[in-house]
């Protein structure tokens, strides 16, 4: 601009302005010879720096001294689409970290499978980075296999939060890391301590004190020994016996009684379905080998108590073939009925649970789980997967993938995590030491709901949103154990989620090791077809058989050796080894 004002109006000719430039090159060159490499150095840098170079991600600072835009993808379930642009967070992201995010692409259901299946065989097409895909780990191995997604695990070595979660979730890393040995996605951090264990058994404790002097059973015997007592003694006093002692149903939140019985006698996470088996299900580790719990005479042991149960009317035998609807029916009949049901959340007088009101729900605590006649004693227990619905991956496209990994970090923050989930602070939520935390200490947060009639603008914002968090599998943040144990509890006597961690804190003390659990796996090619014929098949045969077994109608003793010889006549033994083999691979690739 200065050299344009000299000139002003008059004219150069370019052979003057040749000469101007070389003379002024000489001059440069002229300059302190002992600093000259380091004066041209610093020019070079101040002169052409880009603003968005940075070499790690301990080495941005947001905000960034200039705006930069980020295009993005996500697959937001359940919001039908289209609510990530105009939102409170988005806005305040930017305004923290001056990174506009361009959600091109912000998609649910069919239209989000679809169009990420366009635009991942199109590169030109592809955004900075996915939000979330819900991509299964061979896909995310295979696209980044393939180039389309980077590595992060150089980017990620210094990113304080990633470190500290860690740290804090020590199967997290392995979770991420694929059997390539490379990281593609940044993950999720939601743990839900109740989840883990969610098989629950629920007891009526007024009958517990009218039958048995309010002791609650502890083994299998003692258990048979309540449940007969119920069966037979008439405890709702109506003269009928009407009494069902243990019910459930295949198909509802942890609603399948065999899983939490199962577990007194061996350990086995294998939950009944009406519809496709749960992928690994009664598959254990045992000192790094995989083994099918259900092929043990233990399991065997098992399906015979319950089998004994069932056929003297413990066990209620509309179990395997009633619904929700006649499940709750029974529940909550006026001539109280059920003396234990199985449940991952509360239907006995649920509607003054889940509305957080007194009723006779408070009348029902969860039941430990019970020892089995060789002691073991175990509450089935869930992995906590950290892969999520493949959330926070950068694509071979994006400039800056510094810049994108601190932001994935930035967003695992703790304040990052709450506004994400609830909003404004000051509105959805605020930071608090008072009161009761969910953990029964002192809290750290506690949150508020924002109406749907909310006044952003009388309440101080630049405009009103229709939205104003994102969606709870289609953001990064920080929700370990801990931090959701801080929460504060405005009334913990008709709290759910305090009776559902009180009821997990419970669990917690049968908590079987670990690393005896399944991770979540990443199956390639031939592997990965494979171990899904396998899961409906055998998984299928083994659930069926499960069923027949109890009711009775297929004789255990006489059939179990024929129960063995089908599957392995259906491929069980190359079906383990399948599992090992990805197994061993999940194993090196976390340097375990």
């Amino acid at each position: 601009m200065k050299k344009r004002k000299l000139f002003n109006k008059r004219m150069i000719s370019l052979i003057v302005l040749i000469a101007m430039v070389v003379s002024l090159l000489g001059g440069c060159g002229k300059s302190d010879t002992k600093s000259s490499d380091k004066k041209t150095d610093e020019t070079k840098s101040t002169s052409s720096e880009d603003p968005f170079n940075f070499k790690s991600v301990k080495d941005v600072t947001f905000p960034l001294k200039q705006k930069l835009d980020l295009t993005v993808f996500v697959y937001a379930t359940n919001t039908g689409g289209g609510t990530y642009q105009d939102n409170y967070v988005t806005d305040w992201i930017e305004e923290k970290t001056n990174i506009h995010l361009n959600y091109v692409y912000d998609l649910d259901g069919d239209d989000a499978k679809t169009k990420l299946n366009l635009v991942m065989t199109d590169s030109a097409s592809l955004p900075d980075i996915f939000l979330a895909t819900n991509w299964t780990k061979s896909e995310v191995q295979s696209y980044g296999q393939q180039g389309l997604i980077l590595p992060l695990n150089d980017y990620l070595k210094d990113a304080p939060n990633w470190n500290a979660n860690n740290e804090k979730s020590p199967t997290r890393k392995a979770d991420l890391t694929m059997t390539d040995g490379n990281i593609y996605t940044y993950g999720d951090e939601n743990e839900c301590f109740h989840c883990m264990f969610q098989n629950r058994m629920w007891i009526y404790m007024p009958w517990v004190e009218k039958l048995n002097g309010g002791k609650v059973p502890q083994t299998t015997d003692e258990l048979y020994d309540y449940m007969k007592k119920v069966k037979t003694q008439d405890p709702n006093g109506n003269g009928a016996a009407d009494e069902i002692p243990m019910t459930g149903y295949i198909g509802g939140w942890a609603t399948d009684p065999t899983v939490w019985m199962i577990n007194s006698f061996v350990q086995c996470n294998n939950p009944l379905s009406n519809t496709n088996p749960t992928i690994a299900a009664g598959l254990v580790v045992n000192n790094g080998k995989i083994e099918y719990s259900v092929m043990k005479d233990q399991y065997k042991d098992a399906l015979k108590y319950m089998n004994k149960l069932y056929s003297e009317g413990l066990l209620d035998n509309q179990t395997f073939t009633q619904d929700n609807t006649q499940f709750d029916s029974v529940l909550n009949n006026e001539d109280h009925l059920v003396g234990l049901y199985a449940d991952g959340g509360v239907n006995a007088d649920g509607d003054n649970f889940w509305a957080k009101k007194p009723g006779d729900w408070q009348n029902w605590e969860c039941l430990e789980p019970v020892a089995g006649p060789d002691g073991v004693r175990l509450a089935a227990r869930g992995i906590t997967t950290y892969f999520g619905s493949s959330v926070g991956s950068i694509s071979v496209n994006c400039k800056y993938p510094v810049i994108a990994a601190a932001l994935f970090d930035f967003l695992a923050s703790e304040e990052a995590s709450n506004v994400q989930a609830y909003g404004p602070e000051g509105f959805g939520w605020d930071w608090t030491t008072e009161g009761t935390s969910l953990g029964d200490g002192t809290p750290k947060y506690e949150t508020h709901t924002i109406p749907d009639d909310f006044d952003w603008l009388g309440n101080g914002f630049s405009k009103k949103y229709s939205h104003w968090y994102y969606a709870a599998d289609a953001m990064v943040r920080s929700s370990t154990v801990d931090f959701r144990s801080a929460l504060k509890i405005e009334n913990p006597d008709v709290d759910v989620e305090y009776v559902f961690q009180k009821a997990a804190e419970k669990y917690e003390k049968y908590t079987p090791d670990v690393n005896s659990l399944i991770p979540n796996l990443a199956f390639e090619g031939e592997d990965s077809q494979a171990i899904s014929e396998y899961t409906l098949t055998i998984g299928g045969f083994v659930n069926q058989a499960t069923v027949q077994f109890i009711t009775g109608n297929t004789d255990i003793d006489k059939e179990w050796d024929n129960y063995i010889n089908k599957l392995k006549d259906m491929g069980v033994d190359d079906y383990i080894a399948r599992y090992q083999k990805c197994y061993d691979a999940y194993m090196k690739a976390a340097d375990k």
